[in-house]
């Protein structure tokens, strides 16, 4: 059985009260004969939207580690400190689960690699570090692992979840990663934009489409797209020119189509029985479930979604 520790900076991942999330946490985490053994979560409790999720996380059995904002990285020195700690005086615990994406918990990682722990981190893709993620065992966006939405009619069966996104848009998925990794100011080495396309779609798979590595895909993916090596760094990727626009899949704007123009919010069911009349067929853009195009187009801020009333809705952003 698997022993895990939960270290939870919630101010870098802050899921929505109401999404079940904490629920699902627990059901993702102790699936497969693992138990968790110890949860910690380091916030600032004196901040309005944490107090309302404090109660939860209490009941959920979290110690709670009050970190004041005003102390600059106190939060990433606790929970450091706490893991550090941990690694000693609880030997058994052989998974740490780390809720953030912040790029300052790259050294703790590779102190728990090297003691021999298995790490997974669940982020915010939106804002998580790439250079992070790649040292994890593994990672996932904490939307991927959120509550079930019922109200959804499925687009395949649970069996059939081979990854099968067509070539052509696994090179636009390469290029909108790159362009965006650029956009937020980061730099997209090779290894990084693996991680990213992963975050944009998790289906993505090089050896799909019969490449023997991923500097293979990516030779072929340069040919087909603005994208080229940075002649001063060839570890590096760079855009031809700086004047290319960043692009919006097909399949998400196929999606927006189905949206109120006025902002209104619209079920998931309704929204995903219009992509149907579209004869739209999600599995060539690598998806099996409606959910997971939402999860995708959320984590591109192009939508919003509540949950009210057992019903899932969204709406343009």
């Amino acid at each position: 059985m698997h022993q895990l520790a939960v270290l939870w900076d919630i101010e870098n991942v802050t899921p929505k009260s109401e999404s079940g999330f904490l629920q699902d946490l627990f059901d993702f985490l102790e699936h497969d004969n693992c138990k968790i053994s110890s949860s910690i979560c380091f916030g600032d409790w004196t901040r309005y939207n944490l107090k309302r999720v404090s109660t939860s996380l209490f009941e959920k059995n979290f110690e709670l580690v009050h970190v004041p904002r005003s102390r600059k990285n106190s939060a990433d020195i606790s929970l450091i400190t706490h893991a550090t700690e941990m690694i000693f005086l609880y030997p058994h615990l052989d998974r740490f689960v780390l809720i953030t994406g912040d790029a300052d918990f790259r050294p703790l990682l590779q102190t728990l690699r090297k003691h021999g722990k298995e790490t997974w981190v669940i982020c915010d893709a939106g804002n998580a570090s790439e250079d992070l993620l790649a040292l994890a065992d593994r990672y996932f966006d904490y939307r991927s692992i959120g509550t079930d939405y019922t109200d959804e009619p499925d687009t395949e069966a649970a069996t059939d979840i081979a990854s099968s996104v067509t070539k052509e848009n696994a090179f636009q998925l390469f290029q909108e990663a790159v362009t965006m990794m650029l956009k937020q100011k980061k730099t997209p080495s090779l290894g990084s934009v693996k991680v990213k396309m992963k975050l944009l779609n998790e289906n993505f798979n090089e050896k799909t489409y019969g490449y023997g590595g991923w500097k293979e895909f990516v030779l072929d993916a340069m040919s087909k797209t603005q994208v080229s090596i940075d002649p001063e760094n060839k570890n590096n990727l760079v855009l031809n020119s700086p004047n290319v626009e960043e692009s919006l899949p097909e399949i998400f704007q196929k999606l927006l189509s189905t949206l109120p123009k006025t902002g209104d919010w619209v079920t998931f069911s309704r929204s995903s029985q219009l992509l149907n009349s579209a004869q739209v067929n999600l599995k060539e853009f690598g998806y099996n479930r409606f959910k997971s195009l939402i999860i995708d187009a959320e984590k591109r801020n192009l939508v919003e979604t509540k949950y009210e009333d057992m019903t899932w809705y969204m709406k343009k952003k």
